[in-house]
């Protein structure tokens, strides 16, 4: 382990996205031993604000179905839509929650940019790091545009329509009820579009940040998994025995380090990534309307994509745990001493453990789950 020179634009380079998206949310942790208080109130408010838009869009969509919607089909189709937005509180939930334990991965993942164990290490790690920022970049694409988009074009497309006694009746992203006014009547209009078009930023953030923290955490552990391998070559080429017993050590070390850190990760992200795929699942259609089903193309393209994230970087962690176990199988142990060799016993069995990434403990997230979905 050697200290890394270019610490600082590492991680900067790191989670530099992943901070931008968490703050708009209010949920990035706090680095610093001590959080000022401007901080955490700007945290709460940001929390509040997004809790009060996605109510706001949740609870007149709910009543607008108990009491204006008569007609089953459409009730059907609006529920979804209900469900959608109860997950993306849901998924909001964990996250506020989960902001110590972010803390925590945040931290490990500092201190491993901090010392890193050689320049072939820090290669490894840059390299999972850029893979990270492209799907974190892929996935805001996708998200903002096509939600963007049905929050803005569908509804404007339905254009106008006037009642006998000359109102002016224009649509919202989502159908509502409003016990106090008409949501659909000018200034009340244009206070509650507003409100559902942030609302649903809310919706597509809070998708982005999680997508976003996964590809962080996870291909971290596959840079991690990397270099355990290269330690463990290290360990049968080094011909000076005199360095075998702090390899030793330092392989030990950096596998349990390893593994407590994917533990760490699976405990941070098993309920959000869970309700992800939930979510992901979940889509309305409504026909007779190009704009409309355009925009639901589009999203629902988005919506692969961001199980495809998932299940990609679920695919890349357990290829790189095959090949640690590869690895640990096929090391050259007859070149050390017998009593160095025997320490090997107990590497190679924790190595052929199986590395998943799982979806609230049950749900392998694999290429092979992704063509299931």
């Amino acid at each position: 382990m050697f200290p890394n020179k270019n610490y600082e634009s590492d991680i900067k380079y790191t989670i530099e996205l992943n901070r931008c998206i968490c703050r708009l949310l209010g949920i990035w942790p706090n680095m610093n031993a001590r959080t000022s208080f401007v901080e955490n109130l700007r945290n709460t408010l940001l929390i509040l604000i997004c809790y009060v838009l996605l109510c706001s869009e949740l609870i007149p969509t709910v009543l607008y179905i108990i009491i204006v919607e008569k007609r089953s089909r459409i009730r059907l189709k609006l529920i979804s839509s209900v469900m959608f937005t109860t997950l993306a509180v849901l998924k909001y939930c964990s996250l506020v929650f989960s902001r110590n334990r972010m803390r925590n991965c945040l931290t490990w993942v500092q201190d491993d940019w901090r010392n890193v164990a050689s320049a072939n290490a820090r290669d490894s790690m840059l390299d999972k790091a850029k893979i990270a920022r492209n799907l974190i970049i892929l996935c805001g694409i996708f998200m903002y545009t096509s939600g963007l988009y049905f929050r803005t074009v569908v509804p404007l497309s339905k254009g106008k329509s006037v009642t006998d006694q000359n109102i002016t009746i224009r649509y919202l992203p989502c159908p509502s009820y409003f016990v106090f006014f008409d949501g659909r009547i000018s200034p009340a209009y244009e206070i509650m579009f507003f409100m559902q078009f942030f609302s649903g930023l809310v919706k597509y953030t809070i998708t982005v940040s999680i997508c976003s923290l996964a590809a962080l955490f996870v291909m971290h552990t596959c840079a991690q998994l990397e270099i355990l391998m290269m330690l463990m070559d290290n360990l049968v080429k080094e011909e000076e025995v005199k360095n075998l017993d702090m390899k030793l050590a330092v392989t030990v070390e950096y596998q349990i380090r390893m593994q407590s850190f994917l533990q760490l990760v699976q405990n941070t992200l098993e309920h959000t990534s869970l309700l992800e795929l939930l979510g992901c699942t979940m889509i309305e259609w409504e026909d007779q309307n190009v704009v409309a089903m355009g925009s639901y193309l589009v999203l629902l393209t988005s919506i692969g994509f961001n199980i495809f994230i998932f299940c990609f970087i679920g695919e890349q962690l357990a290829t790189e745990g095959e090949k640690l176990s590869l690895t640990a199988c096929t090391l050259d142990w007859y070149r050390l001493p017998d009593d160095k060799a025997r320490a090997l016993i107990l590497i190679m069995a924790v190595s052929n453990n199986p590395v998943k990434f799982r979806a609230g403990k049950f749900v392998d997230l694999s290429i092979r789950t992704f063509g299931d979905m």
